[in-house]
């Protein structure tokens, strides 16, 4: 199998741009809560019912693009159908892979909160990348449902979606010790309520 890395820094970059062999590297920075909040199109809640990936051609560059297929099941903030199609770049066609660092990977049957912005106009349209997804795991022992982050890390409070995404570092440990597990319901009423605040006064 041939497989290409790439390392992203900048976000806004066109898709003519990338068209390219292997060649950006940059740093992703990892949003506040108000900043993934503010930054987003639309956020929503729902499950991952397709993956197809395309190998694209121009010229003599080419990119592979993988469009991942979610079926709304609550949508937070702004208006989407009831099934959306987002587009990454990166994935395998047959031998070829293409891996860009920073990029979520998803799952049949996974379910996500997702923080959509620039679908199909930029390498990623989810707000600061792997930080603007947010799995939903069944606690095995409990039943409950709970909010993890890119790195598996559960989420206990808004204010770590600016943490690194990193795995094995003390802040990663730190992250899964204490602290009572946000469910769904609640991350979603601090998301409204912070888009709420986010409003004109004349338009809440």
């Amino acid at each position: 199998m041939n497989t290409c890395y790439i390392n992203v820094r900048i976000l806004a970059l066109s898709l003519s741009l990338l068209i390219i062999p292997c060649a950006v590297a940059t740093t992703v920075i990892a949003p506040t809560f108000n900043e993934l909040v503010a930054q987003s199109e639309s956020v929503l809640w729902g499950e991952v019912t397709a993956i197809n990936c395309e190998l694209v051609t121009q010229g003599k560059s080419r990119a592979i693009f993988t469009r991942v297929t979610v079926t709304v099941r609550e949508q937070i903030i702004g208006t989407n159908p009831t099934t959306v199609t987002l587009e990454f770049l990166g994935g395998t066609v047959g031998e070829l892979t293409m891996v860009v660092d920073g990029m979520p990977r998803f799952t049949l049957g996974q379910n996500d909160i997702l923080f959509v912005q620039n679908n199909g106009r930029q390498i990623c349209p989810l707000v600061g990348m792997a930080h603007g997804r947010y799995s939903i795991v069944r606690d095995p022992i409990t039943g409950t449902d709970r909010v993890t982050r890119d790195n598996g890390a559960t989420l206990t409070n808004v204010a770590q979606v600016s943490h690194p995404l990193t795995q094995g570092t003390l802040t990663d440990t730190l992250q899964r010790l204490g602290g009572t597990p946000l469910t769904p319901a609640a991350f979603i009423a601090e998301i409204r309520a912070e888009k709420s605040r986010q409003l004109p006064i004349n338009t809440r």
